[in-house]
């Protein structure tokens, strides 16, 4: 199916804030990255402000819908859940790795700005820190790990990655990526890092 003219605003102007960071991304560059005229761009979007927000909002609701559709996956266990969340995180940042670069560097010094960015990523970390309290409160996660840090962890582990697998062009999302992250997770279970080592290997 075709994407929609906004969608293709969109896309050219998450390559451009990307590439070029917020500052020095002009209105022009996103019109130009994104193969339409200016009063098109202007008729979407009034402001390069707007643009970014709805970028970021956009990535954001995409990753809470990826993780949303494994929790919500009854026929995995809750513990084989939150490890294939990790492994969806990967794969969703592998895939987007502009959106991945600028989820991790989205904070511009504009207070208003950080603060709206801030939001719409705690919408991301409000979902993940529910599904791993569920696990926790179940006996999966140990008692002693605060939610709040683990969420924190896993989205800027397997974010920071990616990103360094990138800049040194080196390829995502391998077996052995999946499987260390998962070791590196592991801790977080309760007796469960026999049970990692033996499903890396039975994969």
């Amino acid at each position: 199916m075709a994407q929609s003219k906004k969608d293709q605003i969109a896309n050219g102007a998450l390559t451009a804030f990307a590439q070029l960071g917020y500052s020095e991304t002009t209105m022009d560059a996103i019109a130009e990255m994104a193969q339409v005229a200016k009063g098109t761009l202007y008729y979407h979007f009034s402001t390069k402000e707007e643009l970014f927000l709805y970028v970021i909002e956009k990535g954001v609701k995409m990753l809470i819908y990826h993780v949303d559709h494994v929790m919500q996956n009854e026929e995995l266990s809750l513990e084989d859940r939150i490890l294939n969340v990790l492994d969806e995180h990967l794969r969703f940042f592998s895939e987007n790795q502009d959106l991945c670069f600028l989820l991790l560097s989205a904070f511009s010094g504009d207070g208003q700005r950080d603060r709206m960015v801030g939001n719409l990523l705690g919408g991301y970390f409000s979902t993940m820190e529910s599904h791993m309290l569920e696990l926790q409160q179940q006996g999966y996660i140990r008692a002693d790990i605060d939610i709040r840090t683990l969420a924190s962890s896993l989205f800027g582990m397997v974010g920071f990655t990616v990103l360094r697998k990138q800049f040194r062009k080196e390829p995502v999302n391998s077996a052995a990526d999946k499987q260390t992250l998962r070791y590196l997770l592991s801790g977080m279970f309760q007796n469960s890092l026999e049970k990692c080592k033996t499903r890396g290997e039975d994969r």
